[in-house]
């Protein structure tokens, strides 16, 4: 492999040493839908990436290699996402090293320095080449915390999802997908039946611990445990909710963007096996471009529009503008921002936490959707792990000896609004992922009304506070989103979608006679991907692409390539 790097870098040097200035990314010249437009090297590089490219063009860096679908002519059948895939990565492999194929977006992952970046351009069926970034916990941009005295007070009790108990609802059958750095087979989530029914892993695979960071179980247990230590002192949201453990985290919580992305292809493959609903994403990274170049989005999308409920954390580098973190910026997607409850149940006293990130980068959409408590929330402990090691002070003992730990940070908050979405689907298991949004967006509590507080901007907390038994009592009919998708999920689901009856929403946008076009004549390109009416496609109907998924190989090893951001569970420092 290195001799085919040494190649590589030969053939491409002169392009490899002009590589000073990044190059703005934007949507390329408009051309005629007929013709494929062609854009330069440097246009296909997340700027970010040549940044790093220009630091250190020896230095193999993380990247996602994003593909057309190799049509060489516009009457020529697409490709599927897995045949784009899979051409990703076999040139990955001769200009890089591959980790492996990501099936759910038409995309690889791996490694290869300033030259193999540059030949992979050179490519016409590479679309883009993103810097596979750093997911993990963030730290906020303020150091000062303000004191606090006491624990959060009971959760489910400030978000009315107790009072969903007595209608019988407990996330019954529901399965909730945590991506997160595993789970412990705790007792309240295996006894008296075991809910925790699969585990996957998309991380390093060293040492004996099933959740070595202890973030993952303590997510899992603010969804759907159910006190069985502690003698129902402490218990989740949806407390008979199934769980599925998809490890997308290491110990010391670094993962990357494309093993969130084959987590998330994962779940989808096994969605009907295990009643998967719910995806919960409690981590983020950093949003450096909109959502529509974000392959973290894209994937999010591609969840959302299958069926899957997706609830990410907004992230904790709050309070100023525009720190929401991918794949919170993602306009599908449920993104949860954080409250300090002060301790007690009563809403009026509430404030939005210190921490809690809102807006989103130019080009994306306001963030967050709503907030739920994030200050001191009480869940499983994982013994031994490294955020038990770390925080030995964070121990909760309840009233009957059994040990908990407490967090802060809009991951709990997430967990919260992912258990309140399992009690919705257990009572109304017709609901599209865009009407539980709906539900829990229009039905918000207000809080806040003693504190006296001043939120940053009005946006800041969304909607307001979480309210579980009012969004099940909410009528719905159908939502239409009218939204332009990534652009990776737009290339991605282009062959699900062929053949399908295409509506424009300007039939002479750009000066262009659209309805004179169909399949066999349109480029997928920016102009169309703006001027198509998505929500006149017929998504039950697509023909979706999942060969395969199930045994697609996944190189752990070759994480240990390149370095990781500076990215810890010590950034959780927040109390």
């Amino acid at each position: 492999m290195l001799s085919q790097l040494s190649r590589s870098r030969a053939l491409v040097l002169l392009l490899a040493l002009v590589l000073i200035t990044p190059i703005a990314v934007g949507l390329p010249a408009v051309t005629p839908p007929v013709a494929q437009a062609v854009a330069s090297p440097d246009e296909k590089i997340d700027p970010a990436l040549l940044d790093r490219m220009s630091a250190n063009p020896t230095k193999l860096l993380p990247i996602i290699v994003e593909m057309n679908d190799g049509r060489t002519s516009s009457s020529q059948m697409p490709l599927s996402s897995s045949q784009m895939a899979h051409t990703a990565d076999s040139l990955l492999r001769s200009s890089g090293l591959s980790v492996g194929a990501l099936n759910l977006i038409g995309a690889a992952s791996g490694f290869a320095d300033a030259a193999g970046i540059q030949m992979l351009c050179l490519d016409s069926r590479v679309a883009y080449i993103d810097l596979d970034y750093t997911v993990g916990p963030g730290r906020p941009q303020s150091t000062t915390i303000p004191p606090a005295s006491q624990l959060s007070a009971p959760y489910p009790k400030v978000v009315n999802a107790d009072d969903m108990w007595q209608l019988g609802a407990t996330g019954k059958g529901i399965g909730v997908a945590v991506l997160d750095s595993g789970i412990a087979p705790d007792a309240d989530l295996t006894q008296p039946t075991n809910r925790l029914v699969a585990a996957v892993n998309f991380a390093d695979d060293r040492g004996s611990l099933p959740d070595p960071g202890g973030h993952g179980t303590h997510m899992a247990g603010i969804i759907a445990g159910n006190g069985t230590r502690s003698a129902g002192e402490y218990v989740g949201i949806a407390p008979d909710a199934t769980i599925i453990d998809v490890r997308v985290l290491d110990r010391n919580g670094n993962g990357r963007v494309s093993s969130v992305v084959r987590g998330i292809e994962w779940v989808l493959a096994h969605q009907a096996q295990y009643n998967i609903r719910v995806i919960n994403l409690s981590f983020g990274a950093v949003a450096r471009n909109p959502n529509r170049l974000d392959p973290l989005a894209a994937a999010a999308q591609m969840a959302w529009q299958r069926g899957l409920v997706v609830v990410a954390a907004a992230g904790n580098r709050g309070p100023a503008e525009g720190t929401v973190e991918s794949p919170g910026i993602d306009p599908d997607v449920i993104t949860v921002g954080a409250t300090d409850d002060q301790g007690t149940i009563g809403v009026g006293d509430d404030t939005l936490a210190w921490f809690s990130a809102w807006a989103t980068p130019s080009g994306s959409i306001s963030r967050p959707d709503l907030v739920a408590p994030g200050r001191r929330i009480v869940s499983l402990r994982v013994p031994g792990s490294y955020l038990d090691q770390l925080f030995p002070d964070r121990i909760v003992v309840a009233k009957n000896g059994a040990t908990y730990f407490r967090l802060t940070g809009t991951s709990t908050s997430t967990a919260i609004v992912s258990g309140i979405a399992a009690l919705l689907l257990e009572l109304q298991p017709d609901l599209t992922a865009d009407q539980v949004k709906a539900a829990l967006v229009t039905t918000t509590q207000q809080f806040g009304q003693a504190s006296g507080s001043v939120l940053p901007d009005p946006a800041a907390d969304g909607a307001g506070l979480v309210d579980a038994l009012a969004a099940s009592q909410v009528s719905l009919s159908s939502i239409e989103k009218g939204r332009r998708p990534s652009n990776a999920f737009a290339r991605a689901v282009y062959p699900a979608l062929y053949g399908q009856r295409l509506v424009w929403k300007d039939p002479h946008y750009l000066g262009i006679d659209w309805n004179s076009l169909d399949w066999e004549t349109l480029v997928w390109n920016n102009a169309a991907w703006d001027n198509v009416a998505w929500d006149a496609f017929q998504w039950s109907n697509a023909a979706w692409d999942n060969a395969a998924w199930d045994n697609a190989a996944w190189d752990n090893a070759a994480w240990d390539n390149a370095a990781w951001d500076t990215t810890t569970w010590s950034n959780l420092a927040l109390d």
